[in-house]
């Protein structure tokens, strides 16, 4: 069977772009079992609605596949109602982190009719495999559907073995439209970046996290790695890689054999690891082994300065050991960013300021301080109802039903919290040094762009969410 998958154009992704990695990841292994899945992508120049209309007709796509995280939510849902009303009978399956995390929002006013909650390979295909031959997908595990006006539940789709998994489809793609893209996250060495991950889930239990990829760490073999990157390098022409695992340095004999088969294999690539890396699982050996693999930009997440909130949000994370790591990196002529986050439930005004003190203290070339936010599916969420961080306020209670829900406390309301946020960003970023290493960046129109879309949305917007 066929499949179109279609994402659409969301304000996350204007001018953020890159290869779609979870329909590459489908569309290989639908290929593998005998499906078929396109994949139209409206960050594209020419994707528009009446492209993938065109595309829908010409073809005879009756099922069409929309992933999404929440910030992506309201773009996902407007362009499944309007395929439906634009091509009648049309099936929409829904996936990803938010369709995962609350698949209920997906199937309400028939938006989607089926949502893939969880790692979506295995689910989709027997999805696809009882459409077509006529039958009812409605008891396959990690499918969610809608019967009479009820929401029928199921199990979590079963997670793949990795292992067993063909290589993404970055056939499927024209990387060279990709290439002329904006790239996310840092500051690129080379235009012709493409994201890909090498492992999937991640032992760790902080509650802020989405778990779409559970919490068994699973790793590709290093040579599998290291023939992907092989083949996007020499065949494709890729000289950048965004490794956007979960935990990329979980198995540290592995990564450092990641890093030493491109040492071996003499691929002049360019490394960044922007998701944010367990700081205190590294090693001077393997920041060492990274650099020498072309890295040249990593993430730390240490989220919180106070002990005590390391505990509540069950990170648990060796704070002096994470701040050490991004030392060893930063002597390895390697950029570190550091993750912080403001905000928690009932989180006192002085904890906020040690967080924010140690974000400007810390030995890191550039900072992202999040505004803590519970989203659906999150252990976050449920905590703050079941009163892990004590009895919250009822309008803090009642900030859980938004999309983007900011818990307020007495002590830090949104517009402190937003206050302390933007004055952090001021000092850290008017510092001669910061100044210079942005300074350095600015060789070309697409970084000064990204830059100053930096500025608006760190110290201008008002908009209190962070996308953590």
């Amino acid at each position: 069977m066929r499949i179109a998958f279609i994402r659409p154009l969301a304000a996350i992704n204007r001018y953020a772009c890159n290869v779609p990695l979870a329909y590459i990841h489908l569309a290989a292994y639908l290929r593998a079992v005998g499906h078929q899945g396109d994949i139209l992508d409206m960050v594209l120049a020419g994707v528009t609605p009446a492209a993938v209309d065109d595309f829908i007709r010409r073809n005879g796509i009756c099922v069409t596949g929309i992933g999404c995280m929440t910030c992506e939510l309201p773009e996902a849902l407007a362009e499944a109602h309007r395929l439906k009303q634009a091509h009648p009978g049309i099936m929409v399956v829904m996936g990803g982190a938010h369709p995962s995390a609350a698949p209920e929002d997906c199937l309400a006013d028939g938006a989607a009719d089926y949502v893939v909650a969880g790692e979506g390979e295995i689910a989709l295909a027997q999805l696809l495999a009882a459409l077509e031959s006529g039958g009812d997908p409605v008891s396959i595990p990690g499918i969610w559907a809608t019967r009479n006006g009820t929401v029928v539940r199921n199990a979590p789709a079963p997670a793949p073995d990795i292992e067993a998994l063909p290589t993404p489809a970055y056939d499927l793609l024209d990387l060279e439209k990709y290439f002329r893209l904006d790239t996310p996250w840092h500051f690129p060495k080379s235009n012709r970046v493409v994201q890909m991950i090498t492992s999937r889930g991640c032992p760790y239990h902080c509650s802020y996290c989405h778990t779409i990829h559970g919490k068994k760490y699973r790793g590709l073999d290093p040579e599998k790695v290291l023939n992907q990157i092989e083949w996007l390098a020499r065949a494709q022409g890729v000289e950048e890689f965004l490794i956007v695992d979960d935990i990329f340095n979980f198995d540290l004999e592995r990564a450092k054999r990641i890093c030493r088969g491109i040492v071996d294999r003499r691929l002049k690539v360019y490394l960044q690891f922007p998701n944010g890396l367990r700081g205190d699982r590294l090693d001077e050996e393997l920041v060492s082994l990274m650099a020498k693999a072309g890295t040249h930009f990593l993430s730390i997440a240490i989220e919180t300065a106070s002990e005590r909130y390391q505990k509540l949000i069950r990170k648990n994370l060796q704070v002096e050991k994470a701040i050490e790591a991004a030392g060893w990196a930063r002597r390895c002529g390697i950029e570190v960013c550091g993750f912080f986050m403001i905000g928690f439930p009932n989180e006192t005004l002085e904890e906020a300021k040690r967080t924010i003190r140690l974000a400007l203290q810390a030995p890191f070339d550039s900072i992202l301080i999040s505004i803590a936010t519970p989203f659906k599916g999150t252990e976050l969420r449920d905590d703050v109802r079941n009163g892990r961080f004590g009895e919250m306020e009822p309008e803090a209670l009642e900030a859980l039903d938004r999309l983007f829900p900011v818990v307020p406390s007495k002590s830090l309301p949104p517009d402190t919290l937003r206050r302390l946020q933007r004055h952090a960003y001021w000092r850290f970023y008017l510092r001669p040094r910061s100044m210079w290493n942005l300074a350095k960046r600015l060789t070309n129109r697409r970084n000064l762009r990204k830059l100053i879309r930096a500025i608006r949305a760190r110290t201008i917007q008002d908009d209190v969410t962070a996308f953590n």
